[in-house]
């Protein structure tokens, strides 16, 4: 296990704006990029910047760093350098811009990174220590979802979206993280077009993987088609008001709620409607339509601004029909609403072991 990197940084800090502190953290930033360490060699790299904005030497140390990244994207083995989450997806010169905005923070074990609940407006990859990703329940009740360590990166939603946080991350043990902020992110990807397609493609990416590995409809899948699913679902951003199943029409696809709400209505022969308690993150919807081959028997409205996952109907008879542990449950979904219309359709928010979304 590599030496711990955070007591390293602090001694350089507490040297300051010396030769000697910048002298340590270019010949330390150097070591742990030869030794397949990229991630703790940006937060050095970082640090040196805090220390001396003007250090000439810095950019060429990220540069090298980038051009070794890059060149093991094609070789394998122990000369190939670990990927950083979003970064080894960027080009040289928004690599550079993104890992010049970056922030490094120290928290202590029991210190929150993130809160439930606030709003998000940064996201975090962890250089050092572990964090629990920790989400309140119906009744108040705090349930840990997941433990999270070295090389993580958490909080993506806030890359493109200031909405409520959906857990709460503390550290449980000391921890360096890299911080980085959307609005800087903004900044970038005005001036680097690129930026912005591949922050929404890995924030994609990254909630397909997370969905699909925490919900207990998907989680039986092995994971090649996991990965298949992954390529064929849609995010889709739906703004409050808008209808998104119509009652009596055949359904479209199968849903599956991120965030927001969506509320069920039953319209009766007179023409009355019926409201029923709304659908919220993690229930899925239209599956009574594409398992029955039948209209949808109730319309779903989006009630607020939502994220929802869309499985068209060919790829869901494709991949989904023929899996016999997702129909089931699927079926069981729907044989319950179709037996209980009048009384809950979900019971509260569903919450997953394994669920990172922050």
């Amino acid at each position: 296990m590599s030496d711990p990197l955070l007591p390293r940084l602090e001694r350089l800090q507490a040297l300051g704006r010396t030769p000697e502190a910048l002298a340590s953290a270019e010949a330390l930033a150097t070591d742990l990029a030869r030794q397949g360490q990229p991630l703790r060699a940006i937060a050095v790299c970082r640090v040196l910047l805090q220390l001396e904005p003007a250090h000439t030497r810095t950019p060429q140390l990220l540069a090298e760093l980038y051009a070794r990244s890059a060149a093991s994207e094609a070789t394998t083995g122990a000369g190939a350098l670990p990927r950083v989450p979003l970064f080894s997806l960027l080009p040289r010169e928004p690599f550079m811009a993104l890992v010049g905005v970056l922030e490094p923070r120290v928290f202590q074990p029991g210190q929150n990174l993130i809160v439930e609940g606030e709003p998000g407006r940064s996201s975090f990859i962890l250089v050092e220590g572990r964090v629990d990703v920790v989400r309140q329940i119906e009744g108040g009740e705090r349930r840990t979802l997941s433990s999270l360590g070295e090389g993580e990166f958490f909080g993506e939603i806030a890359l493109v979206s200031e909405s409520p946080r959906l857990a709460t991350v503390v550290a449980t043990e000391p921890v360096l993280a890299l911080e980085l902020h959307r609005t800087r992110v903004e900044r970038i990807a005005f001036k680097h077009h690129s930026v912005g397609d591949t922050v929404q493609h890995f924030y994609r990416d990254r909630l397909l993987a997370n969905v699909l590995r925490s919900h207990p409809i998907f989680s039986a899948l092995a994971p090649a088609q996991r990965e298949a699913l992954s390529h064929i679902f849609e995010l889709r951003t739906v703004e409050a008001g808008r209808v998104i199943i119509e009652q009596g029409q055949k359904g479209d696809g199968l849903y599956l709620l991120l965030q927001g709400q969506c509320t069920p209505l039953f319209r009766r022969p007179d023409g009355r409607e019926t409201a029923f308690p709304n659908l919220r993150e993690g229930d899925v919807f239209g599956e009574i339509s594409l398992l029955l081959g039948q209209p949808a028997s109730a319309t779903v409205r989006a009630e607020t601004s939502c994220h929802m996952l869309r499985l068209g109907r060919e790829a869901f008879e494709q991949y989904l029909a023929s899996q016999p542990g997702v129909r089931a449950a699927l079926m069981r979904v729907g044989t319950e609403r179709l037996l209980q219309l009048s009384k809950v359709l979900a019971s509260g928010r569903a919450v997953h072991d394994g669920d990172q979304r922050v």
